[in-house]
């Protein structure tokens, strides 16, 4: 299990992405280094640390701005279309707490749509 955790993970680093003005960001748990950015993942190269955050999220790819907006704001704007273990659709944003973990947070005063339909 080791070994194969090792190898997807190795691969998933080893992915680059075609853009190259990438923002530079610090990472938001040791507040030291400079984020690497991949199109899979968001990943602190101290290995002490070894902060993460995948790109994509409950289906959805996680936009460079969002991902920019996640570590300077600790929010991202609305992500719409993200599907749940139970395969139903939610709209969330994504924060960062305050121990650099991400979590979910929804809309406030969301008017719900079964009324009487």
């Amino acid at each position: 299990m080791e070994t194969y955790a090792k190898s997807i993970t190795d691969e998933l680093l080893q992915t680059a992405i075609a853009s190259t003005n990438q923002p530079k960001l610090t990472c938001p748990k040791c507040k030291s280094q400079q984020l690497i950015i991949r199109d899979k993942i968001v990943k602190c190269p101290d290995e002490a640390c070894n902060w993460v955050q995948f790109r994509t999220v409950c289906g959805v790819q996680i936009s460079i701005e969002n991902v920019t907006s996640l570590i300077n704001k600790s929010k991202t704007s609305l992500i719409k279309g993200m599907t749940s273990k139970a395969g139903k659709k939610f709209d969330a944003y994504i924060i960062l707490k305050e121990n650099a973990e991400s979590s979910f947070e929804f809309e406030k005063n969301k008017s719900s749509k079964r009324n009487g339909k």
